[in-house]
């Protein structure tokens, strides 16, 4: 509101003297004169406000350009003709080449070397040893019985053939008979088919026990001259 108060002129009273020179001398057209010197100087005042911004505007951007001149000036300049002469800029191209090398295999052959043993084997020599043959004794028992306030000390005896174990028939068994007190006798018996022979001697209870040892026999295959006792007990 203020402005455009600022804007029209101001208005005097109706008892204003000179209001009534201004219709007697004109009256609206020396208004309208003072109204277009107004919005001349207001115009002016926008001008001139905005032609210094505007020059303001331009040094900055005057700044600006010339700023980023200088740093494009201070790029590395490759491959560009910076003279006078007129002539247009070669273009310089770097050829990289990229040599590739191809691994080198090596192949190492084993050699296998295969050691054959040779076991030798040594049989020891087999000694045969070769048993004669012969008699020998391989019973002897005691079969002694009661005779009252005797006994009879009886020994009994078996011959056979070392080899096939064959009972020996017809052999002669001689027997060394010792009582407990020391008395000996020699006794003698023939084998049968059985290979069996036995010999006899009465003896008190209180002579008890009697040995029997035989000491030879004589037979077909000849003995082996292994003795044999045994002890002949009373009852």
């Amino acid at each position: 509101m203020r402005f455009r108060e600022w804007l029209q002129p101001a208005r005097r009273p109706a008892d204003d003297p000179s209001m009534g020179r201004e219709t007697r001398g004109g009256g609206r057209a020396g208004g309208r004169g003072a109204t277009l010197v107004e919005y001349a100087l207001i115009i002016s005042v926008f001008v001139f406000g905005s032609m210094g911004a505007i020059q303001k505007l331009d040094d900055k951007s005057g700044d600006y350009y010339t700023n980023a001149s200088n740093d494009i000036g201070d790029l590395p300049q490759t491959g560009i003709d910076t003279s006078d002469n007129g002539t247009v800029p070669t273009s310089s191209t770097t050829s990289t080449t990229t040599t590739t090398t191809a691994p080198t295999t090596t192949t190492t052959t084993t050699t296998t070397t295969t050691t054959t043993t040779t076991t030798t084997t040594t049989i020891p020599t087999t000694t045969t040893t070769t048993i004669p043959t012969r008699s020998t004794v391989t019973e002897l028992s005691d079969v002694s019985t009661d005779n009252g306030g005797n006994y009879n000390a009886i020994a009994r005896v078996r011959i056979r053939h070392n080899q096939t174990a064959a009972a020996i028939n017809g052999a002669t068994v001689t027997f060394r008979m010792t009582d407990r007190q020391g008395s000996t006798t020699t006794k003698t018996c023939t084998t049968d088919s059985s290979g069996r022979c036995s010999v006899t001697w009465s003896r008190s209870d209180s002579r008890s026990p009697v040995t029997a040892t035989v000491t030879n026999v004589s037979a077909s295959p000849v003995w082996d001259n292994v003795q044999a006792s045994v002890l002949l007990y009373g009852p």
